[in-house]
């Protein structure tokens, strides 16, 4: 597994944008997570491991729902909430001990991600679970008028770190590493214009009219 330096995996460090952008993404995806948690053993859980909390948002959620032990790591120390339960560190080289395991938008970050998940089965519990409550399909990304903007922002995706292509393979990710899934389905947005913001992250030169895009996000339940 390649080294890893500290940093937003696979974004320019402007946290402040980053947090608008997570906070954004966070309250788009509501319902989604409303339907989850309905569905996740969260009350038989008794340690919940997220790896890339970033902001700390489904932390603090999920620590308002139940009284499993969380913890929320990050290799970006500058991102993470000042509160109980979330740490520095690098997931990918030491996945610790839990019942649940839980991600958002956090798979486009990792190389390989099925002798990752591999490693990560290991460490939870028998009959655990895995739940990925969001992870960008980009590739399957449609803008109109496109225009290039899409091949353009593929590429700066890509350069930027991004795995672009992992969120519509994460089905057979975690079939290749031994899970079974138990829930999973996608959300699909209306064609809209797009956060200028997030884009400009990845784009050199935006247009002033953006086009309208249509984004689809995966997610997933898995017990080990």
């Amino acid at each position: 597994m390649r080294e890893r330096t500290e940093g937003p995996a696979g974004t320019p460090c402007d946290r402040r944008a980053l947090a608008r952008i997570y906070e954004r993404q966070f309250r788009e995806l509501a319902p989604l997570r409303r339907h989850m948690f309905s569905v996740l053993p969260l009350s038989s859980m008794g340690s919940i491991f997220e790896p890339g909390c970033g902001t700390g948002l489904l932390g603090g959620e999920l620590k308002n729902l139940t009284k499993a032990i969380y913890t929320g790591m990050d290799i970006d120390s500058g991102i993470l909430p000042g509160e109980d339960g979330f740490v520095h560190g690098d997931a990918l080289r030491d996945p610790p001990e839990a019942d649940l395991y839980v991600t958002s938008f956090f798979f486009s970050s990792i190389v390989e991600p099925v002798e990752w998940l591999r490693r990560a089965r290991d460490r939870i519990s028998p009959g655990g679970f895995f739940a990925v409550f969001g992870e960008y399909d980009y590739e399957a990304t449609v803008v109109r008028p496109d225009r290039g903007l899409g091949a353009e922002l593929l590429s700066g995706l890509r350069r930027s770190g991004l795995n672009t292509g992992h969120g519509g393979r994460l089905d057979d990710y975690f079939s290749e590493s031994g899970f079974s899934r138990t829930d999973g389905g996608e959300v699909r947005s209306s064609f809209r214009v797009p956060d200028r913001e997030f884009l400009a992250m990845h784009v050199e030169h935006l247009p002033d009219l953006l086009p309208e895009i249509k984004w689809r996000i995966v997610w997933g339940i898995w017990r080990k």
